[in-house]
């Protein structure tokens, strides 16, 4: 298969035009390898700063102390839930047997 690039008058069945598009590659992995070591420098620079990153939980700890309270008390998920006003699998997270390893949401 050839590539023919009509605007700039590269072909790829010729040793030239794969020289140049082998040169493209290169400098494009080169880019992405710089954008991705920005981004984690970025990454680490927030998390040095103190900043949370992530989604935000969508139960305070209040709320989720309510939570297992209701669920001690024999509520079902899905009661707990529409008092909550979130979705039943975020209360199946926490009401699991180790939710407790798990991370907060």
């Amino acid at each position: 298969m050839n590539l023919r690039i009509l605007n700039i008058g590269v072909e790829t069945n010729t040793p030239n035009g794969r020289l140049f598009l082998t040169i493209l590659a290169a400098f494009a992995e080169f880019e992405r390898e710089i954008i991705k070591e920005r981004t984690i420098a970025g990454l680490e620079a927030a998390r040095a700063a103190g900043r949370k990153l992530g989604r935000r939980p969508k139960l305070s700890g209040r709320q989720k102390d309510h939570a297992l309270e209701m669920a001690a008390t024999g509520s079902t998920n899905g009661q707990i839930a529409d008092v909550l006003g979130v979705s039943v699998s975020t209360i199946q997270r926490l009401t699991a047997p180790n939710a407790h390893q798990k991370a907060a949401f």
